[in-house]
């Protein structure tokens, strides 16, 4: 096995882990504190897809199995793309005061949630797709 895939399998994991994890735990508290939270989960989510974008290119899966996989990197790249403009649109908008930490807050655990919801898929899919 070389070691490219092993690293970038490595990589894969450890930044969709952080992501997941600041993901659940934003959206189970409400998105308090995720105005310290977002920007580095945002890096790890892009580094997440990136890296399994590569990972895709390496090892083509046929029939079913390359379904779920497809499923699993269509919901990590909507859920990505949700946080990035809520929960990014709402940080900015605190910063040029438009919004009280309050609704920022309130958004950014709006985002959360509908991220977790479609990474709880990606997840499932990725577990499943070895057995499928």
């Amino acid at each position: 096995m070389s070691y490219v895939l092993i690293v970038a399998a490595a990589l894969h994991v450890l930044s969709g882990v952080f992501w997941a994890g600041a993901t659940f735990t934003l959206a189970r508290g409400g998105g308090g504190g995720g105005d310290q939270l977002v920007y580095p989960q945002m890096g790890a989510a892009a580094f997440s897809i990136l890296t399994g974008g590569y990972l895709w290119s390496l090892f083509q899966p046929g029939g079913t199995q390359r379904a779920v996989l497809a499923t699993a990197a269509v919901c990590a790249i909507v859920a990505a793309e949700a946080q990035g403009a809520i929960a990014g649109g709402a940080l900015r908008a605190l910063r040029a005061a438009r919004i009280d930490r309050n609704a920022c807050a309130q958004r950014i655990g709006m985002s959360q949630r509908i991220a977790a919801a479609l990474l709880a898929v990606t997840v499932i899919c990725m577990g499943i797709a070895r057995y499928v």
